[in-house]
C-alpha cells in the first residue's frame, strides 16, 4: 500500500502543479451558500453536513489528497488550529479524494495516513477525484487541491478559495480570519 501513496503522490503533484500553474488567478465557488455533503468517515459510518455535531460551529473545510505535496504542508497548521480553536467552536473538516477505487481500501489508507500524521480533526472520504462532483456539486471551479472553505456559525460559506500550501503569511491570515469568525475568546498566537 505504502508503494501505491508514494505513486500517487508523485502523480498528483504533477496534477497538482499543473492546474494551479495554469488557474493561478481563478478561484473556486459555491453555487448557493452552503456546502452539504453526506460522506462516509474512516470508519465506514456516513456523516452530513446537516448533522448536530457541526450547529453553531465554525468549520474550516479542505479539499486535499495525500497526493498533493501542497495539502500536506498544511497539516500541521490544520492540527494546530483544530486544538486551539476546538473548544471555542472551530470543527476543521478535511475531505480526502484519494485515486483508490476501492473505498474500504482508500479508507484504510487514509486512517493509517491520519494516525501517522497525528491527524486530530475529521476526515472524511470524498472518493477519487473523478468523483468531485458527484460528491460536492455545489461546489465550481475547482481546478486543483487544496480548496479551502470557510463556513461561519450559520452554515453560510463565508470564503471558498484555492490553497497553495503553508506559508507563515497564509497560516497569519487563517488565524485572523478563523479570531473572527469564533467571535470574542482566549486569543491565541498564529501559527
Amino acid at each position: 500500500m505504502r508503494k501505491k501513496v508514494i505513486a500517487y503522490t508523485v502523480f498528483g503533484a504533477v496534477l497538482s502543479l499543473l492546474a494551479l500553474s495554469v488557474d493561478a488567478g481563478k478561484q473556486p465557488s459555491v453555487d448557493g451558500d452552503r456546502v452539504e455533503f453526506s460522506l462516509a468517515d474512516l470508519d465506514g459510518a456516513i456523516v452530513e453536513s446537516s448533522e448536530d455535531q457541526f450547529t453553531d460551529r465554525v468549520l474550516l473545510i479542505t479539499l486535499w489528497a495525500t497526493w498533493c505535496p501542497p495539502c500536506l504542508t498544511e497539516i500541521p497548521t490544520f492540527i494546530d488550529l483544530q486544538e486551539r480553536y476546538g473548544e471555542r467552536g472551530l470543527t476543521v473538516v478535511a475531505i480526502a479524494f484519494e485515486s483508490v477505487d476501492d473505498p474500504t481500501e482508500r479508507r484504510e489508507m487514509l486512517q493509517e495516513f491520519a494516525s501517522e500524521q497525528k491527524i486530530n480533526y475529521l476526515v472524511l472520504d470524498g472518493g477519487p477525484p473523478a468523483e468531485f462532483e458527484t460528491a460536492l456539486p455545489m461546489l465550481k471551479g475547482v481546478r486543483g487541491f487544496p480548496v479551502e472553505i470557510l463556513v461561519d456559525r450559520s452554515g453560510r460559506v463565508v470564503e471558498a478559495r484555492n490553497g497553495y500550501g503553508y506559508k507563515k503569511k497564509w497560516a497569519r491570515k487563517l488565524n485572523e480570519e478563523l479570531e473572527a469568525l469564533l467571535g470574542p475568546g482566549s486569543s491565541a498566537e498564529a501559527p
